[in-house]
């Protein structure tokens, strides 16, 4: 019997029960499969089929997106590094203390804002160009973007940023980025590097 069989399917299946109060019956049910099966995989005698594990692993994300959105902005409001979440139309959810002092935004509030608008042309264009690259689409793994913000002085203030997807309960897509400033000079060496202002991963 593998390690998976003996161990990770039947605390998997327990756990997920209790913390949602469902018998093995309704959790049969769910699957299209009959009680003894679960009762099963349970103790360790056998495990779920591929098709039945898809299916399991699909209920239990959507069972626990809720939390996991939670989760996701607590992460970036609470981060000990400099770091938002966007939504698409560069809509800013979460934005923590830490980000704002990184990026010499002030004292704004920013939650529900977009970036559009609000830092200078050179950051709308790289932002719209950043929206084209898929990564609210689902197409790309994660971007380096390299931007320009220009406060009311002109003041201009260099920052990277690592942008990866997060996929929300609703399918949609909200974006975690982790900023750093850095020096004019670093931001040029990366421009030329990447050819550009940004530098996108696909997933395939």
């Amino acid at each position: 019997m593998g390690s998976e069989t003996s161990g990770y399917w039947p605390t998997l299946l327990r756990e997920f029960r209790k913390r949602h109060g469902v018998s093995q019956a309704a959790f049969a049910e769910r699957l299209g499969v009959d009680q003894t099966s679960v009762s099963r995989w349970e103790r360790g005698t056998d495990s779920p089929r591929l098709s039945v594990r898809a299916r399991i692993r699909d209920l239990i994300r959507t069972q626990s997106a809720p939390r996991q959105d939670a989760a996701v902005l607590a992460r970036v409001r609470y981060a000990a590094w400099p770091t938002t979440l966007v939504s698409r139309g560069a809509v800013f959810l979460e934005i923590n203390a830490s980000a704002i002092a990184e990026a010499g935004l002030g004292q704004r509030e920013l939650r529900g804002s977009s970036i559009y608008g609000a830092f200078g042309d050179e950051t709308d264009a790289v932002t719209e160009n950043w929206e084209r690259t898929g990564i609210f689409s689902g197409e790309i793994a994660a971007t380096i973007s390299l931007n320009v913000i220009a406060d009311a002085t002109g003041q201009r203030t260099f920052i990277r940023t690592l942008d990866t997807p997060f996929f929300n309960r609703d399918g949609d897509i909200w974006c975690l980025c982790e900023i750093m400033r850095i020096s004019e000079n670093e931001f040029s060496r990366l421009r030329s590097e990447f050819g550009g202002s940004m530098f996108a991963i696909p997933f395939s």
